[in-house]
């Protein structure tokens, strides 16, 4: 024998009653009912009324389809109304095709284990609907022996799952769409951004432009030497921050500038506008991305550095050559090296000292660097400081 907890239903919300009532207390009077859909409540065995008064669909039925029961929730679900006839075929109430049916039931009927189907009604005011349902196999004794039949139930619990997650995608998508309109927004704010700053660095390109051409006119009207010496040097400071600006420019960047081309370029205007035929430029430059905030100090130190080798070190048509180096070191810093084969401050040459050395040394010290002069074969200005971004190659 089992009772109507094993073999009927199992949510917690059916009273204690229905859970001691035996399957087989109901199966006779159910068989034995002419019309047994339409017994009224008080002709109804005590299993059955509490059936008949449960929240829950439910329904029973033999494994060709055939339905023995069905609660009135069942009957109110499918569009019944009272006193009429129940469907008797299992296919009446849901949407599924007759040949499948048996299937489907011999399925459900074959274990006594709960198992998950859905299914979309075919008939009342909620017909189109889809039902979270569940059903297991049960079997009854009768005279003609045991019989299995399978019960069917409304899987409250599942369909409110199913809704939960439904309004959770809901509102996460609905999250999803306002997040991907903000991220676009500030997309389109940076890409305005880099814009309007690329286009700042256009402009002070150009005003720098202007001004070392106004400092040019300057030098050539000037009568006195050293007044016509202080225009050139002012002239090559301006350029080599005009040399920064147009890299910006030219590559289309707002926060760095490739090291390595600013320094050639300062350096190849400097021997270019200020070197004699005796005297020559190398360059061997590592590549190496600098960040404006030490590219600008760099420029300045490399272009006062160089003024210098090429003004002091080679008097009287001395023939020599000024080598700049660019290196990245082992411990992270960057090293860079201007250096000539001139007559050195051992022989005479001139120290340096005035606006020039009082320049570099403050700009040293926005670069928090360090720079040395070493006296041997000529002059050599090492100077090293540590860098605001990577320089990792794969990454260039």
């Amino acid at each position: 024998m089992a009772d109507a907890t094993s073999s009927f239903i199992s949510p917690p919300s059916i009273c204690s009653t229905a859970m001691n009532a035996n399957i087989t207390a109901c199966s006779p009077k159910i068989r034995s009912m002419a019309s047994p859909f339409e017994v009224m409540p008080a002709e109804l065995g005590s299993a059955e009324r509490i059936l008949a008064l449960i929240d829950v669909e439910l329904m029973v039925l033999t494994l060709d389809g055939t339905v023995v029961y069905v609660n009135e929730r069942s009957r109110h679900l499918a569009g019944l109304k009272p006193g009429q006839e129940a469907f008797r075929d299992f296919a009446d109430y849901w949407m599924i095709d007759p040949q499948d049916v048996g299937d489907t039931l011999r399925k459900l009927g074959s274990g006594s284990t709960w198992q998950a189907l859905s299914l979309r009604r075919s008939n009342g005011a909620s017909a189109g609907e889809v039902a979270a349902l569940r059903g297991r196999g049960f079997r009854t004794s009768t005279a003609e022996g045991p019989v299995v039949h399978v019960l069917i139930v409304e899987d409250a619990g599942r369909g409110r799952q199913f809704d939960e997650h439904r309004q959770l995608i809901r509102k996460l998508n609905k999250e999803l769409a306002h997040r991907r309109g903000m991220e676009r927004t500030l997309t389109n704010l940076l890409a305005t951004q880099k814009r309007l700053h690329r286009e700042l660095m256009h402009r002070v390109k150009n005003n720098l432009t202007l001004l070392v051409s106004l400092v040019t006119v300057g030098k050539r009207r000037c009568d006195s030497e050293l007044a016509r010496w202080q225009f050139e040097q002012l002239e090559q400071r301006i350029l080599s921050v005009a040399k920064i600006h147009q890299l910006l420019d030219r590559e289309h960047e707002t926060d760095s500038v490739a090291g390595d081309r600013l320094l050639r370029e300062i350096g190849e205007e400097l021997a270019r506008s200020l070197a004699p035929p005796t005297v020559t430029l190398s360059c061997d430059l590592e590549p190496l991305r600098l960040q404006i905030s030490q590219a600008t100090p760099l420029a300045l130190i490399v272009n006062e550095l160089v003024t210098n080798a090429i003004k002091h070190a080679f008097p009287d048509d001395r023939q020599g050559q000024v080598s700049l180096r660019l290196a990245a070191q082992d411990n992270g810093c960057v090293a860079v090296t201007v250096a000539d084969d001139g007559i050195g401050a051992c022989e005479g040459r001139p120290a340096w000292r005035g606006s020039g050395s009082g320049i570099v040394q403050a700009l040293v010290g926005q670069l928090n660097g360090t720079l040395t002069q070493i006296p041997e074969h000529g002059t050599t200005w090492f100077l090293t400081f540590r860098p605001t971004i990577g320089n990792d190659p794969e990454t260039d």
